[in-house]
């Protein structure tokens, strides 16, 4: 909770630095409480781009050489040695 200025002014200038720090500490947990929602958003997001490029790595592992069809001499070389 915030002073205002006139009870600060009667404070001792011990009680009213502690003061001012116990309404700094207070202005930075409310935002870091205000951050809460984006950080675990952001963490399932990048959750989410882990587990998709681990599927991509498998997926590109496992899938069949695919010949270049803007090549024509690609596979033309297994027909003549027939």
């Amino acid at each position: 909770m915030a002073y205002r200025r006139k009870t600060l002014r009667y404070m001792s200038p011990t009680t009213r630095r502690v003061a001012r720090l116990t309404g700094e500490l207070e202005s930075v947990s409310r935002r870091l409480k205000n951050l809460i929602p984006d950080l675990a958003r952001l963490e399932s997001d990048s959750q989410a781009l882990l587990n998709r490029n681990k599927y991509n790595e498998v997926s590109n592992e496992s899938s069949i050489e695919k010949r270049d069809w803007r090549n024509p001499g690609d596979g033309r070389d297994e027909l003549e040695d027939l």
